[in-house]
């Protein structure tokens, strides 16, 4: 427990009393309010101020949603044309290929091995004159038999001619 204060002669001395409450009238907690008011709101923007702010900025917003759809569309617009470019070239290749007397069946895979073939000096139709030519000095393609054996799964016996025929071709 405290002991009360006691001057030095043991007289004890009281405690200060507390000074009561200051009360302010309506018109001045109101002035100190717009004081209070007035001092943080200086260096805002006025109403007027903002809302020709906030008008500026959805502008540049559509502004730039306008700028977004255009670029995005012109993206859209040179795949769909790059792609077109590829499906055209692919189409002149094969009708080359097709005017030159490659086979229906094979003109895909010309055109595929030639493409490989193309540079920046060489082009397709260079290319494609060349890679004939080769063909034709190496002869016709080897064919393989795809068929399967009649007659209980043996092939029937290949005469003297055939063999040789077979063993020349390097089968």
């Amino acid at each position: 427990m405290e002991e009360p204060n006691v001057q030095q002669n043991n007289t004890p001395v009281s405690e200060p009393e507390p000074a009561p409450e200051k009360t302010f009238t309506q018109a001045e907690m109101e002035a100190i309010i717009g004081k209070r008011i007035a001092k943080t709101m200086k260096g805002m923007p006025s109403e007027e101020e903002l809302s020709a702010f906030r008008a500026w900025k959805d502008s540049q917003q559509t502004e730039k949603e306008r700028w977004d759809n255009l670029s995005k569309e012109r993206d859209e617009t040179k795949a769909a044309l790059a792609a077109a470019q590829t499906e055209l070239t692919q189409y002149q290749r094969e009708k080359f290929l097709l005017d030159k007397g490659v086979s229906a069946g094979e003109v895909d895979f010309y055109a595929f091995k030639i493409g490989k073939l193309v540079t920046e000096d060489l082009p397709f139709e260079k290319a494609a004159e060349n890679y004939l030519k080769e063909q034709k000095e190496r002869g016709p393609a080897m064919q393989v038999d795809f068929a399967a054996p009649l007659g209980g799964g043996e092939r029937p016996q290949m005469t003297l001619n055939e063999r040789i025929n077979q063993k020349l071709r390097g089968c």
